[in-house]
């Protein structure tokens, strides 16, 4: 069975935690599962996963193509992120020109 997919993400301001977005109820509650730290709240959409606050991180925002980047102040605290989400983001190698890109995390689709 393939792994669940992050259609997107955003950072929930009450309560204040990120929230990944799934396609199916099915897809979170599995997602949820093998995370502990994840969260379907009763009250809201159940393709909607909470997590606590990461270490380190510094802003959420837009990437190109849709995706949703999570920014963090170290290459530890993103990696120790997606280590937390079962690996379903994507970190990408520095470059002369970004010379931080390993230090966010884009989440939706490729």
């Amino acid at each position: 069975m393939p792994p669940p997919t992050i259609v997107t993400s955003f950072l929930s301001v009450v309560p204040n935690e990120p929230v990944l977005v799934f396609s199916t109820n099915e897809d979170a509650a599995r997602f949820q599962s093998h995370c502990r730290q994840g969260r379907i709240l009763p009250d809201q959409r159940h393709k909607w996963v909470f997590l606590p606050m990461p270490s380190g991180l510094l802003r959420v925002r837009t990437a190109r193509g849709g995706d949703v980047a999570y920014d963090f102040d170290s290459h530890y605290h993103a990696c120790k992120f997606n280590d937390s989400i079962s690996g379903l983001g994507r970190i990408y190698q520095n470059t002369r020109e970004k010379p931080i890109f390993d230090r966010s995390v884009y989440l939706g689709k490729l």
